[in-house]
């Protein structure tokens, strides 16, 4: 289910790219796959790099530190927590690693589709 709406959110955005840049004017059906290819390139991109960003922080503990640093800036300037309490790096990374879910494919895999798509009308449009 969530990766049909992903694809079909994507389909949607790539259209409306591709008719703000003049999708079905007075142009030659190549020209339209031409223009086709670039919407679908750029969401396709845009989605499987967030899904490939998500895939890496599922997996992994690439972004703990990151996120721990900016909680721990947050307790050093906010006066409604105190430095004493917060806690240490290896327990934060422990509770993370304890909520984590595992990671489901469909961002990843509905960016490569839209990218295959992008493919497939730059190949109309190029022949």
């Amino acid at each position: 289910m969530p990766f049909g709406i992903t694809l079909a959110a994507g389909i949607a955005v790539s259209v409306i790219i591709a008719l703000l840049r003049g999708l079905g004017g007075a142009h030659t059906p190549e020209e339209n796959a031409g223009i086709l290819s670039d919407g679908f390139f750029v969401t396709g991109v845009l989605v499987a790099g967030v899904g490939g960003l998500v895939a890496i922080s599922a997996k992994t503990d690439f972004f703990d530190m990151l996120s721990y640093g900016v909680k721990s800036l947050l307790v050093m300037f906010t006066p409604f927590k105190k430095p004493e309490n917060h806690i240490r790096f290896y327990e934060y990374k422990m509770q993370r690693r304890e909520k984590r879910k595992p990671h489901r494919w469909f961002l990843l895999a509905a960016g490569l589709i839209l990218i295959l798509l992008a493919a497939a009308c730059l190949m109309y449009w190029k022949q």
